[in-house]
């Protein structure tokens, strides 16, 4: 291979790798983009539910509880 053809292959893959980070970069803009969308929907379509849990949580519930515990018993039948 001649001199000419190794600059000209390192400059094209120079170029390929650029246009590739490039590509790479606007992509993940994109969808970064897109998941913050998709965040403040669902962040809008839940304020009603947090203002409810929010009321609540100054409710104090009481109550009682047992713990019981059942034992099985198998018996071996000898016939």
């Amino acid at each position: 291979m001649g001199l000419l053809q190794r600059i000209l292959g390192a400059l094209i893959g120079v170029a390929l790798f650029a246009a590739a980070f490039v590509f790479a970069s606007v992509f993940l803009a994109f969808v970064a983009a897109f998941a913050l969308v998709i965040w403040a929907w669902l962040w809008w379509r839940t304020r009603g539910l947090r203002r409810t849990l929010k009321e609540r949580e100054d409710a104090v519930i009481e109550g009682e509880y047992r713990v019981e515990r059942e034992v099985h018993r198998v018996e071996r039948r000898e016939d």
